[in-house]
């Protein structure tokens, strides 16, 4: 009888992981996106307003974004920019952050280099999804006699940070994943996965 119960106990959180992961991850999102201004906003009206935080940084987002697309706008940002690197400690943080979104994101001219991929890290048999990001410089390529990928393994759940790691060419793997869908992966700890394969990749996974 006990058997019986610890197996239907089994098989019932196995059924539900997905749904109280998903449940876990929209909670801790929007508990931390209400906190950005939620705080603030408690300290005007003296009582917390679950969800007013979040609605207003989505605003202040989407506002961020259409004001950053014009020329006036976009001297202001790089003004903040200025005085953000004078300060000694954020200057470190937010700059390094940045560099790693321009690479991925910005960059017009780089488009190779925004490739989702997967290396065998940290140790054969074992793969880590990462995200090229440029040509090893050429003294790495002259010692090591072949060509070398930079790669950047970011973190989960803060796909922000992460490491560089140095792989032969011939090590990496590219995938044809969009690089926002390697992104929900990482995040979510591989819970969301992208819904669509390419056709050539979904007739050899059903062979």
């Amino acid at each position: 009888m006990w058997q019986k119960i610890s197996s239907w106990f089994i098989r019932g959180l196995i059924t539900l992981l997905p749904l109280l992961i998903t449940i876990w991850l929209i909670y801790f999102i929007f508990s931390f996106m209400d906190s950005i201004l939620g705080n603030f906003i408690t300290l005007f009206i003296g009582h917390p307003v679950p969800g007013l935080g979040l609605t207003i940084t989505i605003i202040l987002i989407f506002l961020v974004g259409f004001f950053a697309s014009y020329i006036i706008s976009a001297q202001f940002f790089k003004l903040i920019e200025e005085l953000l690197s004078r300060v000694p400690i954020i200057k470190s943080i937010y700059f390094g952050i940045k560099q790693i979104n321009d690479v991925l994101f910005m960059q017009k001219n780089a488009e190779e280099y925004r490739r989702a991929c997967i290396i065998e890290y940290p140790r054969k048999g074992v793969w880590s999804l990462g995200f090229v990001t440029s040509d090893a410089v050429s003294e790495i390529e002259v010692k090591a006699k072949e060509k070398m990928i930079n790669v950047f393994i970011p973190n989960t759940p803060t796909p922000a940070t992460g490491f560089l790691v140095i792989v032969p060419a011939r090590e990496v793997v590219l995938l044809e994943m969009k690089i926002e869908d390697a992104f929900k992966y990482v995040v979510s700890g591989g819970v969301l996965q992208p819904g669509t394969l390419p056709d050539e990749i979904a007739a050899k996974k059903e062979n």
